[in-house]
């Protein structure tokens, strides 16, 4: 695939990014203390640290991502050639994605064995969740670079997402232990039905609501990239 070729060359980069690398392999294991402090279970744990790859080693990632090959015309040569629009971007995204999808996979061998959780009854719903979360934060990263003039703006325009999806969806604390009526808004942040998904995974719960809201934001990222994400710089 022609994507795969763009997120080869990404990849050479992404090692070369010392925030990137930081962001992506050293800050998620910052978090576990807290979420032992939380919940020492093995369940909480594989949930919040899978969670914090997607808000850390996927969005804001790929925030500076989209907007430094923006800002060094990488986006507009590309765009020149053969390259489909969502090739680009898929081979932009690629990178972030890959080593993301790592991560989880050694958080829950790692926190498995230390912890002795249980493998998920029901791995479908463990599979939907980062399948669809991974595409949430793919998309909510390229709509954010559009309101991102550089680099360093990343750190303010990613903060609404990040600081709301790590306070409000039951990262740091279950939504369960705010007044109802909160609550329920708060289902309706894009990490929530991806939370509540991977908690399925391994207990009884409810789906169809979380799966309804994740199609929702994917359809929501969608228009949004379509609509403002930009190929050139920002002059």
């Amino acid at each position: 695939m022609r994507a795969v070729a763009v997120g080869q060359a990404e990849l050479k980069l992404f090692w070369r990014n010392r925030t990137a690398l930081f962001n992506s392999l050293l800050l998620p294991l910052l978090l576990v203390p807290v979420l032992i402090s939380v919940d020492a279970e093995g369940v909480p744990l594989v949930v919040g640290l899978v969670g914090f790859a997607l808000l850390m080693a996927v969005y804001y990632n790929l925030v500076t991502t989209f907007v430094a090959r923006r800002e060094e015309l990488v986006l507009k040569r590309l765009r020149v050639g053969e390259l489909t629009d969502p090739e680009i971007l898929v081979g932009a995204a690629l990178p972030s994605v890959v080593v993301a999808l790592g991560q989880m996979v050694l958080y829950c061998v790692v926190v498995g064995v230390i912890t002795g959780v249980e493998l998920p009854s029901r791995p479908w719903f463990l599979l939907l969740g980062v399948l669809g979360g991974v595409a949430v934060f793919v998309l909510l990263a390229a709509a954010s670079s559009a309101f991102t003039r550089t680099v360093e703006m990343a750190q303010v325009t990613s903060l609404p997402i990040l600081m709301a999806c790590l306070f409000g969806s039951g990262l740091m604390f279950p939504l369960s232990a705010l007044p109802e009526v909160l609550g329920r808004v708060l289902q309706y942040l894009p990490l929530t039905p991806v939370l509540e998904l991977l908690r399925a995974g391994w207990a009884d719960g409810p789906v169809l609501k979380p799966l309804i809201v994740l199609a929702v934001w994917i359809g929501l990222g969608t228009y949004a990239v379509q609509r403002w994400f930009r190929w050139d710089p920002r002059r």
